[in-house]
Parts: C-alpha cells; structure tokens; sequence
C-alpha cells in the first residue's frame, strides 16, 4: 500500500509542476495516517428509496477504495451521477478534500454516493490517508502568486475534521 501512495503522491506532485516529494511532505510525509473502513451494504428491497451513503467528498487527502463486484458507488460529473465501472484487481483513488487544500483548488475533492443492491451484499474497504491530527494543512506556497491567492484558511486537520464532521462552515 506504502508503493502505492509513494506513486500517488508523486505523480500528483509532478502534475502541479512540484517536486515529487511536495505533496506527500505536505499532507504528513511519513506521519499520513492509514484508516482501513470496512463498508457492508446488504440487500435492500427498495434500493430505490435507499442510499448506501450520501453525497459527500472524503477529508482525507487520498482514498484507496477496494471495491467488490457488486456496483454502487457513484461519481458527479457534468451535472449528473455516473456508475463506477467495477475493474476486477483495480483500486478506486479518489482526490480527498486535504489534495484539494493543498493543491490550492487545482486538484478537486471527489463528489460521491453509494447505492445499494435489491439482491446482492455490496462490500467495500476504503483506505483513508489522513494528516496527523495537529499537522496545519493550507494551500501549498508554491503553487501561490498574485494571480492564484489561496482559497483556503490555514488550520490543523483535527479542526477541519471536526468542522465537517459536525457540518460547521469552514
């Protein structure tokens, strides 16, 4: 998982024109915290009526989903939802609110659902890549100029989690 994230983070840190240790080095270095969920969705008989889990952006900086084949996780883009296609082997990344901070809005935090499945269990195993809790996230100076102020206030990843978390405004 460690090569994984090391690839991530580097290949994230080129695209913004960085070094390739930048991103990784803002978001903890070797400090990130690694969160495995264990998602268990059973079969519902209205799927119709029911969400797996709602519309929301992760406040990690990067997740690594495994997914199972059973369908359910749903992405915004151009105004409407979009069916994951399930690739056996493959993991899901998605961009967390923490990249998207850092990266100073170049990087978008993923929009996402789940559904559920009128027949089937739909599992999933989200690993979450979280800064240490006191560690101050804010828009990469680098990546700061005249033209491209931050967006973003400076704060520690333990009070932006509680401000999400208790849906507080940022």
């Amino acid at each position: 998982m460690r090569e994984v994230v090391d690839k991530l983070f580097q290949g994230l840190s080129i695209g913004l024109g960085l070094e390739r240790h930048r991103l990784k080095e803002a978001s903890g270095g070797e400090e990130v915290e690694y969160m495995l969920k264990i998602n268990y969705y059973p079969p519902c008989p209205r799927p119709d009526l029911a969400l797996g889990v709602v519309a929301h952006t992760d406040l990690s900086a990067i997740t690594i989903l495994v997914p199972n084949e059973v369908p359910g996780l749903q992405v915004f883009k151009d105004d409407r939802w979009i069916d994951a296609k399930y690739i056996p082997n493959a993991l899901i990344i998605h961009i967390g609110d923490q990249i998207e901070i850092l990266s100073n809005g170049k990087y978008k935090a993923v929009l996402h659902r789940t559904t559920v499945d009128k027949e089937r269990t739909r599992m999933s195993w989200p690993v979450f890549l979280e800064p240490p809790s006191e560690l101050v996230v804010g828009p990469i100076a680098d990546l700061l100029d005249e033209e491209n102020p931050p967006k973003y206030k400076p704060k520690k990843f333990k009070d932006y989690s509680f401000c999400k978390l208790n849906k507080i405004p940022q």
